[in-house]
């Protein structure tokens, strides 16, 4: 009996997949893009080179939110990219925000099928401004002035390894998090960029999450795999940087993947689904966990096809990241149950399964169970504990079925995948 009723749930929550809309958010930092500067010029950083490079890329992903950092502060160069690579060869349904910044600028390009632009500001943070839009989704309620919103903030903080260096980045973030602050900013709230971060003890990333205003709004890591990322073999599944390990002509970073700098940390209401959008899956492009100290295509890269692995290493020295959330296309209708569980889990699981509570109650078990329903691997955590790593090295791969019940009578039964 427990068999089906496991199964029969699974089946379920993949028919509510199926009917919600799905948004594919993608940061990538573009590195100079049409912009010749010290050591990356025309010859080893050609932007018609690039334009085939991103095309390759984003027709593999096909995002429909794209931010980016390092472009030439031209409307020319942002321009570019809206044309030579996402509405080319007879796509039109791309559009991109207002030009603003210097220097290397970041940008947006959304897909105006799905989301429409409201407006825009920029915080004035150092070396670069961050970027903030407001977006609402073009729900079926929309003709009823009903819809749903998303924040969607664009940043690129200072790169370098000196204490100096960190500390001006934290100064951004704390700027980024006094302007969410005073503008009484909630509900659906993304952060994204090439944060230039070597651990999650840095200010910056303690700034980004530790809870601000009257709303304590804060930003999570949506795969929770939060710790000391830089030359750390156990975060190898998540370096973004850098994707060669030697460079002939200078301007890429070298030295293999060995850093995440490069993030999308969403709200608790992203992740909890409590505003009418909802996390689904969050990924790095091209990185299998292969990749520590190597290029993004030595040894061979299966994870993806084989252009779009040569276009990522000659495209940038920084890997895209990759988020999936869902939204229902009638925004009156989002679950409201009281026994609703707000949890944050990383998903895909390598070796370790982190979960936590997102509200005030605690962990009181955690079970593992494989689809024909056997449970195999229970927790019992001490008391009190609102986040669990689970050790799941031994459990077989797949899909599991994770239930956590909590010690105020709830349960929620989560899916993940063990790779």
């Amino acid at each position: 009996m427990r068999t089906k009723i496991i199964i029969i749930g699974f089946l379920l929550f993949a028919y509510r997949l199926s009917l919600a809309d799905t948004l594919t958010v993608m940061q990538y930092n573009l590195m100079y893009y049409d912009k010749e500067y010290s050591d990356c010029n025309a010859t080893n950083n050609n932007v018609d080179a690039k334009d085939g490079y991103l095309r390759t890329i984003l027709n593999h992903v096909k995002p429909d939110i794209l931010s980016v950092n390092e472009v030439n502060d031209a409307i020319a160069s942002v321009e570019r990219i809206k044309t030579n690579t996402l509405n080319y060869g007879g796509e039109t349904r791309y559009k991109r925000a207002n030009f603003s910044g210097s220097f290397l600028v970041n940008m947006i390009y959304y897909n105006s099928e799905k989301l429409e632009l409201k407006s825009q500001d920029a915080i004035a943070t150092s070396p670069r401004e961050t970027n903030v839009y407001k977006f609402y989704l073009k729900t079926s309620g929309l003709v009823n002035g009903d819809t749903i919103f998303l924040y969607h903030f664009v940043t690129h903080l200072k790169a370098g390894s000196y204490e100096s260096d960190a500390q001006q980045r934290a100064v951004a973030a704390n700027s980024i998090m006094s302007y969410i602050s005073t503008k009484n900013i909630k509900g659906n709230v993304i952060l994204s960029g090439d944060m230039n971060l070597y651990s999650a003890s840095e200010g910056a990333f303690v700034a980004f999450t530790t809870p601000v205003g009257s709303n304590n709004f804060r930003f999570y890591d949506p795969l929770n795999a939060v710790g000391s990322w830089h030359s750390n073999y156990s975060y190898r599944y998540v370096h973004t940087q850098s994707t060669r390990t030697v460079a002939s002509e200078g301007c890429f970073s070298t030295g293999g993947l060995d850093d995440r700098f490069d993030f999308i940390l969403s709200s608790s209401d992203i992740l909890a689904g409590t505003s009418g959008i909802k996390f689904y899956s969050y990924k790095t492009l091209g990185q299998d966990g292969n990749r520590y100290n190597s290029s993004i295509t030595s040894p061979t890269n299966t994870s993806i096809p084989t252009d779009v692995a040569n276009a990522l290493y000659g495209m940038s020295d920084h890997l895209p990241v990759v988020m999936k959330v869902t939204y229902s296309s009638a925004p009156t209708q989002v679950n409201t149950e009281k026994n609703q569980v707000s949890i944050l889990y990383n998903n895909p699981v390598y070796n370790t399964l982190n979960v936590q509570i997102l509200e005030n109650t605690s962990i009181k078990a955690i079970n593992v169970y494989n689809l024909l329903g056997n449970c195999i691997l229970s927790l019992f955590p001490e008391s009190n504990s609102q986040k669990v790593d689970v050790d799941i090295s031994n459990a077989p791969t797949g899909v599991l079925l994770v239930e956590v019940r909590l010690n105020d009578g709830r349960k929620k039964t989560i899916k993940v995948l063990k790779q």
